[in-house]
């Protein structure tokens, strides 16, 4: 089965296109096998599972992409965080990730902890750290980071999304992203438009996700050209930021991204593992019938694994004795 790009996603779904975030090949093929047509792979949940440790390097976030992008039918999108600091080694990055099967690759304008020329002394998501030299990306690198990323996706199918930091103008925000770093959304609509400017298709301002963000949604989409991404759907206090999604649509954006896998996977590997510490069996595990056996979620199952050592044993059979 071919993987569709997000281009052909956008032309031919004409609504929403979903894009929840997965960490590793199983919650790929999960959200595969839920109807899902496109994926996001999430640096942070990312962390979480391949390594347990709050910073990545860029090799490790590649190895871990990779094996995701070939077990899943789904068109993947990779948040490649500043995607190495400077052009060239966006581009290289980039490159690596497109060539690699990368449906789309996300490039912000906040320095990760890695990159060359910041010392970031502490963890990213707790908001305290000393760091040497500005965390925002100063505009006229990241506008060349964006450059790189184009020119490092030319010959593939991969959509490079200009990603922007943002503190809102209204100031609420989404209440789970209190105290988060980021330039103003005035300013944040500027470099919008620098990075459609320098060729990325489609466009990604964070921490517009709210109830009652109506105001910046429509800004967005009337102010930035290209196609727009609305990240991270939130609920806070048990609503959704939108009741219908068709409305974002009908605003001019094409796509969104939500967290939903890891914390599922987190919750029920707590149930069926206090079952067993508890009560010593493994009755509940082994006989929660959900429709699924686990071969049948597994990235390559098992009636595809057969047909190929099918093959592999017939070639060993035919070529016996061969010298």
């Amino acid at each position: 089965m071919a993987v569709k790009s997000f281009q052909q996603l956008f032309e031919e779904k004409k609504g929403i296109v979903w894009a929840p975030c997965v960490y590793d090949c199983m919650s790929a093929k999960v959200a595969e096998t839920i109807g899902f047509e496109a994926v996001t792979i999430s640096s942070l949940e990312q962390r979480n599972a391949f390594l347990g440790f709050p910073s990545m390097t860029m090799d490790e976030m590649y190895t871990s992409s990779v094996n995701i992008v070939r077990s899943t039918n789904c068109a993947v999108l990779v948040d490649g965080e500043d995607g190495g600091g400077t052009p060239m080694e966006v581009y290289k990055n980039v490159k690596r990730f497109a060539e690699a099967g990368a449906m789309a690759i996300s490039i912000e304008d906040m320095y990760g902890e890695r990159s060359l020329g910041v010392r970031n002394i502490g963890v990213r998501n707790t908001h305290k750290s000393a760091v040497l030299g500005e965390r925002i990306i100063p505009a006229e690198i990241w506008a060349a980071n964006i450059q790189a990323a184009v020119e490092a996706c030319k010959g593939t199918d991969c959509m490079v999304i200009a990603r922007v930091d943002s503190t809102t103008t209204i100031g609420r925000g989404p209440a789970k992203m209190a105290g988060r770093p980021g330039i103003s959304f005035d300013q944040a609509v500027r470099r919008a438009q620098l990075g459609a400017e320098m060729g990325a298709p489609m466009t990604m301002i964070q921490n517009i996700c709210y109830r009652g963000g109506n105001e910046e949604w429509k800004r967005i989409c009337e102010e930035v050209p290209g196609y727009h991404c609305y990240p991270d759907i939130h609920a806070d206090n048990g609503q959704s930021d939108i009741e219908d999604v068709s409305e974002l649509y009908r605003m001019g954006f094409q796509m969104i991204t939500c967290h939903c896998f890891q914390k599922a996977a987190w919750k029920g590997m707590m149930e069926y593992g206090r079952w067993v510490f508890e009560h010593q069996n493994t009755v509940l595990p082994e006989n929660d019938d959900f429709g699924y056996p686990i071969f049948q979620i597994t990235p390559q199952t098992y009636p595809e694994m057969a047909e190929k050592c099918d093959r592999w044993v017939d070639t060993i059979e035919r070529f016996k004795g061969y010298e």
